[in-house]
């Protein structure tokens, strides 16, 4: 059993410098987690989904995000909702490869997030100027820095998606490594099976050798003091 431990032990995978998270975080099990993220992620791309415009643009904080551009967000959102419900049911039935697509899905969302954060905190550097709401009015520039606001949610958001990202990647680990540690359970009694029917052929070879110098030496007269010759008695 500990030779078997050993060999299954140096099979595996050799882990790096970022190890998986453990399958219980806390006293919920590591399943719940990433299926309460992936819900979170569902519920965020299909709300994305239903304020997109295509004739107007809408302005987010102080970002001007064009009709096109929210056709393009909203498209990828839509891609997003098939891959979030295939990596649900690979969480469910321990399918690493659906959790492959929805990490790398996840990788591209945050540097969304991130140009999203950057262009947000680039005009809000930026001077406008406000138009008078009277005829003969003044216009007036402003000239601002970006908010302590926006950098703390910025942090905020993109820590959470790595935090997620890092849950996901360790719900797929887990289930690769659990599945190799199946398949060497299974494979454990197939191997011990073949060793056991190559350790009787051998056993029987001997026999078979033994009775054929045995009855060799009961034909021959004076075989005893000379071994059998080589292939008599062989099958």
């Amino acid at each position: 059993a500990n030779q078997t431990s050993d060999s299954e032990t140096q099979r595996l995978p050799r882990m790096g410098i970022l190890q998986p998270a453990p399958a219980v975080v806390g006293p919920v099990s590591l399943a719940v987690v990433v299926g309460v993220i992936g819900f979170t992620h569902f519920i965020v791309c299909v709300s994305i989904l239903a304020n997109v415009s295509s004739e107007k643009s809408v302005q987010v904080g102080s970002v001007m995000v064009s009709s096109t551009l929210q056709c393009v967000i909203g498209a990828f959102c839509l891609v997003g909702i098939p891959i979030i419900v295939h990596a649900s049911i690979g969480t469910l039935f321990r399918v690493p490869s659906h959790l492959t697509a929805y990490i790398f899905y996840m990788f591209l969302s945050m540097i969304g997030v991130a140009v999203f954060f950057m262009e947000m905190a680039k005009h809000e550097h930026n001077c406008v100027t406000h138009m008078p709401d009277q005829p003969g009015g003044m216009a007036t520039m402003v000239c601002g820095i970006p908010s302590v606001g926006t950098f703390f949610m910025m942090l905020i958001v993109l820590l959470f998606i790595c935090v997620a990202i890092y849950l996901v990647w360790s719900m797929n680990e887990n289930i690769r490594r659990r599945t190799e540690m199946d398949l060497f359970r299974y494979q454990e009694p197939l191997a011990l099976q073949a060793q056991l029917a190559h350790e009787a052929q051998q056993y029987a070879a001997m026999q078979d050798r033994q009775a054929a110098e045995l009855a060799y030496g009961m034909k021959t007269p004076g075989a005893s003091w000379s071994p059998a010759p080589v292939g008599y008695g062989t099958r």
